[in-house]
């Protein structure tokens, strides 16, 4: 990960550190973390106050950033990153495959991601370009010069499930600016700009929603043409969520299966069951559908490219994420963890 500022330096985390040649960038059985991940960096810090997040206004008072994925991100010259990308884009040794550019919240965040994504290409650099948005600050001509800067895909980073949770971690009761339906406006925006599949939404499971709101949140996400990045929330120090649990593996485990059926469009809303408290009580599956069918689902989502080793958990634990193809053993234990019968009855 790497934090750019308005847009002169940036700040290098210790997975890109590695990637852009201080050192191989390999996790656990070799597995790449293949996007560089620019996130901008403001003296006055930023202007929300997302209850779980490190550079949270309350929580950072500054440009500092104390905590943000659990690492520390020393600044860095943009040029000079921008020139390691460069000369390592197409190695397999560093497995560069996308550049994504996130926003803070801040009036100047998106003409300065224009500007970052300008020089990208400038330098020559070939790889794909994401653009992580808040949608507070980010509008539809923005989105369009964004495109035509050299940007591939967008996402819209709505986090919340749902209006209430939305609310209750990002918007006015917690003394943030954030807008709900701001940010429903802007998945229908970035389709419109970018394309179907080309844009999407980020989602964190486990800020309090139901797991029917999730799903919810998915099944209308999809049906206006945006693809779906889930992650897993996990408490930061120092944050007023830091004694949240993280959600259980077994909640997301049923989430990424959900995501996966909704965006393959393997079954409709009617085949999944929830009970009196908006649990996923199981889902009802096509007859031919194989446990093999299944691994993708326990994959990474989001971008093509994007596999953020260790983003939703501490390594040593279990990958919630798991950032290469699942072999049968991992997704039998991962439609198991599911707990739900259709899915348990297939790896009995």
């Amino acid at each position: 990960m790497i934090q750019v500022s308005s847009p002169d330096w940036v700040r290098l985390s210790f997975g890109a550190d590695m990637v852009l040649g201080y050192s191989p960038g390999v996790f656990l059985k070799g597995a790449l973390n293949t996007t560089i991940n620019l996130l901008q960096y403001y003296p006055d810090g930023c202007k929300a106050n997302c209850q779980y997040c490190g550079q949270a206004r309350e929580v950072a008072e500054g440009p500092d950033c104390k905590t943000l994925i659990r690492v520390e991100w020393p600044l860095r010259p943009l040029n000079d990153v921008l020139k390691r990308i460069k000369e390592r884009q197409g190695d397999p040794t560093y497995g560069i495959q996308r550049i994504c550019v996130g926003q803070l919240a801040h009036p100047r965040a998106s003409p300065d991601a224009i500007e970052i994504t300008k020089r990208i290409r400038e330098a020559g650099i070939e790889v794909q370009i994401s653009e992580l948005v808040t949608a507070t600050y980010t509008f539809r001509r923005h989105m369009e010069e964004m495109k035509k800067a050299g940007a591939n895909m967008i996402d819209v980073a709505i986090d919340g499930a749902s209006k209430e949770v939305f609310d209750n971690v990002r918007g006015k009761p917690v003394r943030s600016m954030h807008s709900w339906d701001r940010y429903i406006k802007a998945i229908d925006e970035a389709v419109d700009v970018f394309g179907r599949m080309n844009a999407g939404i980020h989602l964190i499971i486990g800020l309090g929603e139901t797991e029917k709101e999730a799903v919810d949140l998915m099944l209308y996400a999809h049906s206006r043409g945006a693809k779906l990045s889930l992650f897993a929330f996990y408490p930061e120090e120092m944050t007023p969520m830091e004694k949240v649990k993280p959600v259980p593996v077994s909640v997301y485990r049923r989430m990424q299966l959900s995501r996966w059926l909704i965006e393959n469009e393997v079954v409709s809303s009617d085949a999944f069951e929830f009970d009196e408290e908006e649990r996923l009580k199981d889902i009802h599956l096509p007859s031919d559908i194989k446990v093999e069918d299944l691994s993708p689902a326990f994959m990474t989502s989001g971008c093509p490219g994007c596999n953020r080793p260790y983003s939703n958990e501490r390594p040593g634990g279990v990958m919630k994420n798991i950032p290469w193809y699942p072999s049968k053993q991992q997704t039998l234990r991962a439609l198991k963890a599911t707990k739900l019968p259709s899915l348990v009855s297939m790896v009995s």
